[in-house]
């Protein structure tokens, strides 16, 4: 038992982060096939109705970068606000799992559904802004990381310190910042065409 606490401590945050994925993603995949008589048909209705409106439709590309851009950097916001708190850590490791599971249950409920033809769909509906927001993610992983235990284990937990602290993290997380903005545009502009072409091949 003692053998193995050790080995766990020595894992760095990266190798931790790999290991709630893995959870998270067997968990999705599980569920979805324990579960899969509960959803089958609703996934049948949404392909008739959603698919159909998306495809037959024009897609507003300025109003839906918009909702992306809030989405993402209000998400954004409450990482790093967390980060500076003892919450810092529970958080990312729920996000890393949660972020598995529903992966998991997703790939696993599409390719049931429609086969080696629910993978495009998935590459579609990822592609190409996860190519930007996998190393994002990694990136805000690994230095909010460093940022929370920083803090709470070098007893920078007063104010001055978090703000000095936070003065030498300002470039990183302003280019991050900057890189979460073109990966919206690219998840709302290029990617949302690429999406509903292939949507067009389901309807």
């Amino acid at each position: 038992m003692k053998h193995s606490k050790l080995q766990f401590h020595k894992l760095n945050v990266i190798q931790i982060a790999i290991i709630l994925l893995i959870i998270g993603v067997f968990l999705g995949v599980l569920c979805a096939n324990i579960f899969k008589q509960n959803y089958i048909s609703q996934m049948q209705t949404y392909e008739d109705d959603v698919f159909a409106k998306i495809t037959s439709g024009n897609i507003d590309y300025n109003g839906l970068f918009g909702y992306v851009v809030g989405k993402n950097f209000s998400s954004f916001l409450i990482y790093w606000l967390l980060s500076l708190t003892i919450l810092g850590v529970p958080y990312m490791a729920l996000k890393i799992t949660s972020f598995g599971f529903f992966s998991g249950f997703f790939i696993s409920a599409v390719t049931m559904q429609y086969g080696l033809k629910g993978l495009l769909l998935v590459l579609a509906y990822v592609f190409p802004q996860g190519l930007l927001y996998l190393p994002i993610s990694l990136a805000c992983l690994y230095k909010g990381f460093e940022l929370c235990r920083t803090i709470y284990s070098e007893n920078r937990n007063h104010f001055s310190g978090i703000v000095k602290l936070l003065r030498s993290y300002l470039i990183v997380i302003l280019l991050l910042a900057a890189a979460l903005l073109v990966a919206s545009f690219l998840e709302a502009y290029p990617g949302a065409y690429i999406l509903k072409k292939a949507l067009g091949s389901f309807t």
